[in-house]
């Protein structure tokens, strides 16, 4: 999910909250007030100009439930989730019937890792309004967070059946779908979100990921570009491309890809690691030791890498160096390295190590 579970942006329109506004006086030129003005900013992103605005309301009238709730809001897009609980609160005092203070609240509990007090203060805000589908949707996110990925499913469905256009439920039920195996109702789901929203570039994301687990690897490829089109800095989408390349043998392609990996983010490992695969295949084996080099200095323990830059020191004819490599992995519980200690390290400088696992560090994505 995005950033492990898809947590809406769209919080709560503040439109909704400040209808009662005027918006317009009898003068040819617009008035707008300051919290409409706030709300604007905090719509555009603004937060701290935003933020300021609200402060002054606060500071003249002490009772203003809009400014709190819209206070809140601009908080919880701050990460200061303490703060935006408070503002919450003030806000439940006033009026503790609005169903849309007691959601944001549990938003910012979740956030703030007080998941049972999030869940609490969520269905009360279903039980205020029990039609309320973005309620559904992040009592979903709390749930699956807490480990209750049965009543997430539940909650997620809830959410759409309540609002058959509410695109993150849909991507929320889509994710859980892929990594519990139901392949074809998770690629259902992600393409309705993307008919919903043609430019949504997680949406094409996991669906590539989707096909790549039903073996779809053309397919797949095909919704990474589209993922890049929308976001070219996507670097998730160019390395699972990449991937696709490797599977489909079009290992200079997919070395291009793993190369825009590494350009946008300059630790990846997995990048590396991958480029230096494509590398083997092409026999550029020098420049695979390299990049194998440096997947394992941004990851300890990457015991691929190290049997990866064995092989390719076994093809440059460096048999004490690859040796090394396959011990070091094979000690660190990498079990496929074993087969080559036995075909080419006898008599080595390097003694045989205890394999302590049968499981390697792991590369695959996810």
């Amino acid at each position: 999910m995005r950033e492990s579970l898809r947590i809406s942006s769209r919080i709560i329109p503040l439109a909704a909250v400040f209808l009662t506004c005027c918006l317009f006086t009898t003068s040819l030129r617009a008035q707008i007030s300051p919290k409409v003005r706030a709300a604007k900013l905090y719509e555009k992103g603004r937060y701290k100009k935003a933020l300021r605005i609200y402060d002054s309301i606060l500071n003249v009238n002490s009772n203003d439930t809009d400014s709190y709730y819209g206070r809140g809001l601009v908080k919880l897009a701050l990460v200061d989730y303490d703060g935006a609980i408070k503002d919450f609160k003030k806000t439940l005092k006033l009026n503790p019937n609005d169903a849309d203070a007691w959601l944001n609240k549990g938003i910012a509990e979740s956030k703030n890792e007080d998941v049972t007090n999030a869940l609490a203060d969520i269905n009360h805000a279903i039980s205020l309004r029990p039609d309320f589908s973005d309620a559904y949707n992040f009592k979903g996110n709390a749930e699956y967070e807490n480990g209750d990925t049965a009543n997430a499913m539940k909650d997620y469905t809830k959410s759409i059946q309540l609002d058959s256009t509410n695109m993150d439920a849909f991507f929320n039920r889509a994710y859980m779908e892929i990594y519990g195996g139901r392949l074809k109702p998770a690629f259902d789901d992600l393409t309705y979100v993307i008919a919903l929203d043609s430019k949504d570039a997680s949406a094409f994301f996991y669906r590539g990921l989707t096909l790549d687990e039903m073996k779809q690897y053309r397919d797949a490829a095909s919704d990474y570009n589209r993922a890049i089109e929308i976001d070219p800095k996507y670097a998730e989408a160019y390395l699972n491309r990449g991937l696709d390349k490797y599977q489909l043998e079009f290992y200079q392609l997919g070395k291009d890809d793993f190369t825009e990996v590494v350009k946008l983010d300059s630790d990846n490992a997995v990048g590396y690691y991958c480029r230096a695969l494509c590398e083997d295949k092409l026999k550029d084996y020098k420049t695979a030791i390299e990049d194998y080099t440096t997947a394992m200095r941004f990851q300890d323990g990457y015991n691929e890498a190290f049997y990866g830059r064995g092989n390719a020191y076994l093809a440059e004819g460096d048999k004490d160096r690859a040796c090394d490599d396959f011990n070091t992995a094979y000690e660190n519980g990498y079990a496929p390295a074993k087969a080559n200690i036995d075909n080419f390290c006898k008599g080595s400088s390097k003694k045989k190590g205890k394999n302590k696992s049968q499981s390697g560090s792991g590369w695959k994505i996810q």
